[in-house]
């Protein structure tokens, strides 16, 4: 039995991991794992517990049949259209990590999961949140760094690790295309700058600020984040009066709400955007294309976006194929063109 935390980078790791459970990879590695407790090998592990909602997206795709429940995911008749009856009829298993945290320790072990699985943020307040809940329940517990540039490489090395390394791989490989394809898109094209304010909640002055997690796919493509000098949190409150200094391009919009406020509040209309046209529903089904929560769901906002910004660089036909693509691959569902239509031009 492992003692210890273990650092497991990059794709490599998996396979290492089973052989040398305590080495520790070279620090010029991206991907980050840390495992708490003795791992399962991957051919014997048959029920997997996530752990947030993040963990939820990536397991219901990779690992399907081995999911023992949604960890935050309350699914609605809408979300449920697009998914694997199977995956509809999970049940809710309670949050572990992260804000919220609802799963009880004897639920937690009355599950019987062979694995606990987190995927986020590999910082002090997630491991210790780890380290507890393996200290407590003596159930294996791996937590994985979920940045979006890192997204093909979560797919691959959780692949091995959980026993399906062949769709792992296929939906990797299909996350390095995309990634590959929309990486700075925007800042080759020339187009020049192109400022993006994504608003956030029923007023829309709620936003990401650079660097942060909600706002990962905006920068990916090369686009500005207008919101980089506002706060040093992930998340902050702006002003009308700001956003009339920022005057972005574009705006990203999340609230229905705010959607239709947008439209005919006279205030807004004083932004460059909004007197041009430039504003646009995020999609949010089956989860939100942007963000929440911030998973390898983001893999479609990016093909999205970037048709969307730089259509010169990214044309509407290569959004429409890799998003159809990744509905069939990760979701088992086979998108039309008019259901693809209705789902990107405005909130369901």
């Amino acid at each position: 039995m492992l003692n210890r935390r273990h650092f497991l980078k990059t794709a490599l790791a998996s396979s290492l991991l089973l052989q040398f459970p305590a080495l520790v990879f070279a620090k010029e590695q991206s991907f980050l794992m840390e495992a708490f407790g003795d791992l399962p090998k991957p051919q014997t592990i048959e029920r997997i517990l996530s752990a947030g909602p993040v963990a939820d997206i990536l397991l219901l795709s990779l690992t399907p049949n081995k999911l023992i429940g949604l960890a935050s995911l309350n699914l609605s008749s809408k979300q449920k259209h697009f998914l694997p009856e199977r995956i509809q009829n999970l049940p809710s298993t309670g949050r572990l990590a992260g804000r919220g945290s609802t799963a009880p320790l004897e639920k937690i072990m009355a599950s019987k999961p062979d694995l606990i699985v987190d995927i986020g943020t590999v910082s002090p307040s997630y491991i210790g949140v780890a380290e507890r809940v393996h200290q407590q329940t003596q159930i294996p517990y791996l937590l994985a760094n979920g940045q979006f540039s890192d997204t093909a490489e979560q797919l691959r090395t959780l692949g091995r690790v959980l026993g399906v390394e062949a769709h792992g791989a296929l939906l990797a490989d299909y996350a390095e295309g995309v990634l590959q394809q929309t990486h700075n898109i925007v800042s080759k094209s020339n187009q020049g700058e192109i400022k993006v304010y994504s608003a956030r909640g029923a007023d829309g002055l709620e936003t990401g600020l650079k660097g942060s997690i909600h706002t990962e796919v905006i920068e990916w493509i090369g686009a500005t984040n207008v919101a980089e000098v506002a706060g040093e949190k992930m998340m902050t409150r702006v002003s009308l009066e700001q956003l009339m200094l920022w005057q972005p391009d574009v705006i990203l919009i999340m609230d229905a709400n705010f959607y239709q406020t947008i439209q005919t509040n006279p205030i807004w209309q004083r932004l460059k955007a909004v007197k041009e046209k430039r504003y646009y529903w995020v999609p949010n089904l089956p989860f939100g294309w942007l963000d929440m929560p911030p998973g390898m769901n983001r893999l479609l906002g990016a093909s999205w976006l970037a048709s969307l910004l730089v259509p010169e660089r990214y044309s509407l036909e290569m959004a429409k194929k890799a998003i159809i693509e990744y509905f069939a691959l990760f979701y088992q569902y086979y998108l039309s063109e008019d259901e693809l239509k209705k789902i990107t031009a405005g909130p369901q």
